[in-house]
């Protein structure tokens, strides 16, 4: 697991997805409004705005795949299996992948929201008036970041499964993008009260999802394991034929 970690975050597919990720961030920063000092935490208003910005939205299935989603194809066509195998076993090298490959598109959006949030803390909190910064302030910035990073597991072991099912690595990148657009085409243009299949929502939180929202994160942590679940399956077939 921690070779398979090392060579993801040493991947160049990753560096790029975070700095994607950097880049939709820093297009989706509000700007202030009002002249003077800034009102105290507003950094952190500003954050929360941020990660439902449009280019955030739009951006999320990118990130979530490029990291690491297509990794067994590399190392299924280039005999990297054959030399692995042996050493690791089918059942662990599969429970390694699936595990890093969610990882990634975990990692991916929340490194990259930390990074920018350290910026906005750096570039605008010296401009606020001087005052105490709430702590229910600081998870209601950080909330909507980690279900992000929790839509990028869910559409990077999505492109996992993809890569694998049809043995390609366009599969791998595009299909999750067909899913994340088709998914907001129809609650934008079919079912305007289906919120539950609206990416953008999941980011937000907005809506009513029973008691404090504990029904999105079992929505997401479902779609999770039913994507990271056809990812393991289609893996184990595959390796099958070795």
């Amino acid at each position: 697991m921690k070779s398979e970690l090392a060579r993801m975050f040493l991947g160049k597919g990753f560096w790029i997805a975070l700095v994607l990720a950097v880049a939709g961030m820093i297009a989706g920063t509000p700007l202030p409004k009002q002249e003077g000092l800034l009102q105290t935490g507003w950094f952190l208003e500003a954050f929360e705005k941020m990660i439902s910005s449009k280019s955030v939205c739009y951006l999320l299935p990118a990130g979530a795949v490029l990291a690491w989603s297509d990794s067994f194809l590399y190392e299924w066509k280039g005999g990297f299996l054959k030399s692995a195998l042996p050493r690791t076993g089918r059942r662990a090298y599969v429970e390694n992948k699936i595990l890093t490959v969610a990882c990634s598109g975990f990692c991916v959006w929340v490194i990259a929201g930390l990074l920018v949030l350290f910026g906005y803390f750096l570039f605008f909190f010296p401009l606020e008036e001087t005052g105490k910064i709430r702590l229910t302030a600081v998870w209601e910035a950080l909330e909507p970041l980690l279900r992000c990073g929790l839509i990028g597991a869910v559409f990077a072991s999505l492109g996992g499964f993809c890569g694998v099912l049809g043995g390609s690595g366009y599969l791998a990148f595009g299909i999750p993008f067909v899913f994340y657009y088709f998914c907001i085409i129809l609650q934008e243009r079919y079912f305007p009260d289906a919120l539950w299949l609206y990416p953008p929502q999941w980011i937000s939180g907005s809506a009513q999802w029973g008691g404090r929202g504990e029904g999105l994160w079992l929505f997401l942590l479902l779609l999770l394991f039913l994507f990271a679940g056809a990812h393991a399956a289609v893996m184990y077939a595959k390796l099958e034929e070795l």
